[in-house]
């Protein structure tokens, strides 16, 4: 069987931060999977403009901080600007290879990965990468579009099941969580490292 993605064109970018979309994807919830505390250091791995990174950022303050990663120059150039403009500090932009994250071994305290699943190439590589990066007992979130149709999101044919999500974590050597619906068309998988 062939595996499918597709790739978020960066230079529609703005879209990623309608007001709209607050009420599709709850962040506050997301993070709230998540467990954030302060003095974490926390990834968001295919940030983007930085949806969640800035709320991300705020949650954590003062010692906590946000690795901000994604593939694409440009998404990190509309989250620098985002992020001069709202005075943080405390996140830290850099471009990422979807094989090779940018971060030295069990240095994260946690993890998330919104709406970047239906995006890889090798996703099995990829979640190794997660592993190799989160720390044991570390947290992570997947969040990604449930396969049903909808008005917005990814094509229907590359969206990827939430079973085939926890398959991936487990075979990369992480502990998923059972999934649980996220706003109206979307999943969570919360997983955590042994």
């Amino acid at each position: 069987m062939t595996h499918r993605f597709w790739k978020f064109d960066p230079a529609n970018a703005a879209r990623l931060l309608a007001d709209e979309r607050a009420g599709i994807h709850p962040r506050d919830e997301a993070l709230s999977l998540l467990k954030l505390e302060h003095g974490q250091l926390v990834a968001d791995i295919g940030c983007g403009p930085g949806f969640f990174t800035v709320p991300m950022a705020q949650r954590i303050l003062p010692a906590g901080r946000v690795a901000a990663l994604d593939i694409a120059g440009d998404m990190l150039q509309h989250l620098r600007h985002r992020i001069a403009a709202s005075g943080l500090r405390n996140v830290l932009p850099a471009q990422s290879e979807e094989s090779r994250l940018p971060l030295p071994g069990g240095a994260c305290d946690r993890v998330l990965l919104a709406f970047l699943v239906h995006e890889l190439e090798a996703p099995d590589v990829f979640f190794r990468e997660v592993t190799r990066v989160l720390r044991p007992g570390g947290r992570g979130l997947v969040v990604d579009w449930a396969p049903r149709e909808s008005p917005i999101g990814p094509p229907l044919d590359v969206r990827v099941p939430a079973a085939s999500v926890r398959e991936r974590l487990a075979r990369a050597g992480l502990r998923p969580a059972e999934p649980a619906e996220f706003g109206p068309y979307s999943y969570a998988v919360p997983f955590a490292r042994p």
